[in-house]
């Protein structure tokens, strides 16, 4: 008897843990979706390019990049969604893409025949900066022994693109100018690329990316933050032993992967904190309006999550509907 009371407690209990959560989530969303109606996040499954609005509802397929895709970025104008994809017969290269978000048109950009690790577009629309690497990962065991590799940090002037897609052509290495790079005995690692939204008084753009040494060497590798002016001035480190750095809307903050938060207004650190979600949340962005923060939930099979944004106490976070999310980012500007 006493067991059968027991159980029944738990049930109860258990029921109105999983009523408060959802609450929570409710209130949380409607929140959102009230303050930022009209701004979308762009994300991949790793195979197609999404769009779903604030709240993680309605999601969109904007376009089908399989065999494998990443590395989403939008235009500052929100026109594009920009992204790498091994799109094409077998052992094709992951190429630059991007896919107009409103016509759904999809167009590859490059043709390096090596990879594209990352790929940023400028808050002025005036730059494509594109972390390039030395080979092929899809040709036979390549991506099994990425140290053999390295990558270089590119950047071409959007109207040098624009003339060579309208010429019916792809971007070519030739094309790019270095920006930063090291001997391939160095193996130096440069990418995970991100502008600064807001422009400095010299009207030049800040890249913020990541320097790693011996990619995918876990025993030994380490990956540092750095920033650097479109022009290949001021190069700096900003933070060591930190990955992913995405700006906030402001321009005055970095935010890395381990949720960390380096502010340039007074050189402090503080750390976002998220509750309430059992597997690892990484990757985490401030929105638009400063409000909220977007993440990933798990390792291998990610999903999405938002919480409010605070660096003082934990906050609650959610965990949106969207099945598969991949390098979530907000757009820049609302869509219509």
């Amino acid at each position: 008897m006493r067991v059968t009371k027991m159980i029944y407690l738990i049930f109860i209990l258990g029921s109105l843990n999983s009523c408060k959560k959802n609450e929570i989530k409710e209130e949380l969303l409607e929140e959102v979706k009230t303050n930022l109606p009209d701004y979308k996040i762009a994300y991949g499954d790793t195979k197609k390019i999404w769009m779903m609005d604030s709240d993680g509802t309605n999601s969109i397929e904007l376009t089908d990049a399989g065999p494998i895709s990443g590395y989403v970025c939008w235009s500052p104008d929100a026109e594009y969604v920009y992204y790498a994809s091994a799109k094409g017969p077998k052992e094709t290269a992951w190429e630059a893409w991007r896919v107009n978000v409103k016509t759904k048109e999809a167009i590859q950009l490059s043709d390096f025949g090596r990879d594209v690790r990352s790929i940023a577009i400028s808050p002025d629309n005036k730059y494509v900066a594109i972390s390039l690497m030395t080979g092929n990962s899809n040709i036979g065991n390549n991506n099994n022994n990425l140290t053999q590799f390295n990558t270089d940090l590119y950047i071409v002037e959007m109207t040098t693109l624009e003339s060579i897609i309208t010429s019916g052509n792809k971007l070519k290495e030739e094309d790019l100018n270095i920006l930063v790079s090291s001997p391939p005995t160095d193996q130096f690692w440069y990418e995970e690329l991100n502008w600064n939204p807001v422009l400095p008084d010299d009207g030049i753009p800040v890249l913020a990316y990541t320097k790693t040494w011996r990619y995918d060497e876990d025993k030994v590798s380490y990956t540092h933050a750095y920033t650097i002016k479109a022009d290949g001035s001021n190069n700096q480190l900003i933070k060591e032993n930190e990955d992913m750095p995405l700006w906030d809307f402001t321009g005055t903050k970095l935010v890395f992967l381990s949720g960390n938060v380096y502010d340039f207004n007074n050189n402090s650190s503080d750390k976002i904190k998220v509750k309430g979600i059992r597997k690892e949340v990484s990757g985490l962005s401030i929105s638009p309006d400063g409000k909220y923060v977007l993440f990933e939930i798990g390792d291998l099979n990610r999903k999405g999550g938002l919480a409010r944004y605070s660096i003082t106490e934990a906050q609650n976070g959610v965990q949106l509907d969207a099945k598969n999310v991949y390098e979530p980012r907000w757009s820049p500007v609302p869509i219509e």
